[in-house]
């Protein structure tokens, strides 16, 4: 007998260890192939389940080193060892230099110096010092307050995102180790804005003031909804006049646009003969080149082209008037350009107009808030705008002035409420009362003389009328002895 339960116990033992063995197995480093490589699957020092590349031929020498990497974690994350220091001591200005160098400068983008110098004008004074293992949160909001009197919310998230940015880089590059710090730092709260648009009646007086060479491009951007940077990446070849569409895939000189992806929109008729004049007219392979044919540059200024034509057109906030004699200095905010002799020297006044604050790409906004008002649905309206989220669509480019938000309260309606309309039960309660400052109640001017007693209670005698439960039954008291409110009702 004791022999067998031996047996029996050894087989529970080791049923108990198998089960410890596969419970162990899920916490365990894993290893998978992929593209010919083997990748590492561990549990980092923070806890949370990270992947790393291999240069391993055989999969049992990837999977001793998973093993490894992930034991040292643990001791890491209990505390049994100290954060690892096996890799370069840089500080973060020497890693900030290595991003740069490696990921920075080979983004896709027109201000990438400018960036550049924003950024290590702001980050390198605080945390360029630092050795990269005491780049802390705490360190990083320090510097984000260094400069909350000097940048906008907005600005002081681009620092965030930038460390950010460089720390994942560094992470996968076993650069760093632990949690990306700027992780842990909060967003600052950007208020929205408001951006100017232009109504459907504003757009061919815009037009006819630019100059004719702008023409064909600006009329582009408001049928199409196209960036600037598409516009004037433009080829012929894209341009499908016997399909009527337009391949968008160029931004500059780039070959993908911001959103890295070709898409294909429709043209508009009124737009038709336009594209067709541009295409006509240019000597290279762009739609919308100089004069030469070679592109335009990234910083051609569209936003003065177009400020100045807002000002011709009479698209303006009003117009400073300004003595033209230097020595008086006299000027006075109008909202006529009608040129009257100066109030102290009688100079003439010159009238500068002050137009209405539109950038170019609210050309684009402005394609989203005509195709709102024309009634388009918003799949339609993001499908040509090129949207991946259709509440991007909806936020930012359908934006609403102060006419449409009348139109829409137009469409209420509500009686019309003057004194020979109302009826004469509701005429007492719309005069205020001799001891009341304020209008009384609208209720029936049978119900304010005096007590009405049960006039004001239901069918029962025992609770106000309901419109909904006019029966005896239904309006009897709650609470009430059932005998006794049978009384009642009898």
């Amino acid at each position: 007998m004791a022999l067998g339960v031996d047996r029996i116990d050894g087989r529970r033992y080791d049923l108990q260890l198998d089960q410890t063995r596969r419970k162990e197995h899920l916490r365990m480093a894993s290893v998978f192939r992929r593209n010919g490589r083997w990748f590492l699957r561990f549990k980092d020092a923070t806890g949370a389940w990270t992947k790393r590349t291999s240069d391993f031929e055989k999969k049992a020498d990837a999977l001793r080193m998973a093993t490894d990497l992930e034991r040292q974690a643990e001791r890491v994350r209990l505390g049994l060892e100290p954060l690892p220091t096996t890799g370069p001591a840089m500080t973060f200005e020497q890693l900030y230099d290595w991003w740069w160098g490696e990921y920075g400068s080979k983004r896709r983008g027109l201000k990438n110096d400018s960036i550049d110098a924003f950024n290590r004008k702001r980050l390198l004074p605080i945390l360029g010092s630092l050795a990269v293992r005491e780049v802390t949160p705490a360190k990083i909001e320090e510097m984000l307050q260094s400069h909350v009197q000097e940048l906008s919310p907005a600005s002081l998230n681009h620092l965030r995102s930038a460390v950010r940015i460089v720390f994942g880089k560094a992470l996968k590059r076993d650069l760093a180790f632990g949690k990306n710090p700027a992780m842990e730092v909060d967003k600052r709260k950007v208020p929205k804005r408001v951006y100017e648009t232009l109504r459907a009646e504003e757009v061919p007086l815009l037009i006819a003031a630019l100059e004719d060479k702008w023409r064909d491009l600006f009329l582009c951007a408001v049928w199409t909804g196209m960036r600037k940077g598409e516009l004037l990446g433009l080829c012929k070849a894209d341009v499908d006049l016997v399909v009527g569409t337009i391949t968008i895939r160029h931004s500059h000189a780039a070959d993908t646009t911001k959103g890295s992806h070709e898409d294909v929109i429709p043209i508009a008729r009124p737009l038709r003969p336009h594209l067709e004049r541009a295409i006509r007219q240019s000597p290279s392979e762009l739609v919308f080149p100089r004069e030469d044919g070679s592109p335009y540059p990234p910083d051609v200024p569209l936003e003065e082209i177009l400020r100045r034509a807002l000002g011709r057109a009479g698209l303006v906030t009003g117009y400073q008037h300004v003595c033209r004699r230097k020595e008086c200095g006299f000027a006075e905010l109008r909202q006529d350009n009608q040129a009257l002799p100066c109030p102290r020297c009688s100079f003439r006044l010159w009238p500068k107009a002050l137009p209405r604050p539109v950038r170019f790409h609210d050309l684009r906004g402005t394609t989203g808030t005509l195709l709102a008002r024309a009634g388009a649905p918003l799949a339609v309206a993001q499908r040509i705008l090129r949207h991946a989220d259709p509440r991007l669509t909806l936020a930012i480019y359908t934006r609403v002035d102060m006419d449409d938000l009348r139109a829409g309260l137009s469409r209420i309606f509500i009686p019309d409420m003057s004194p020979d309309l109302v009826p004469e039960f509701l005429v007492p309660a719309l005069s205020p009362g001799p001891h009341l400052g304020k209008t009384k109640a609208l209720i029936p001017a049978s119900n304010l003389a005096g007590d009405q007693g049960l006039r004001m209670v239901g069918a029962t005698g025992f609770e106000p009328a309901t419109t909904c439960t006019p029966s005896r039954c239904a309006t009897r008291l709650r609470y009430a002895p059932r005998k006794l409110s049978r009384q009642r009702l009898g």
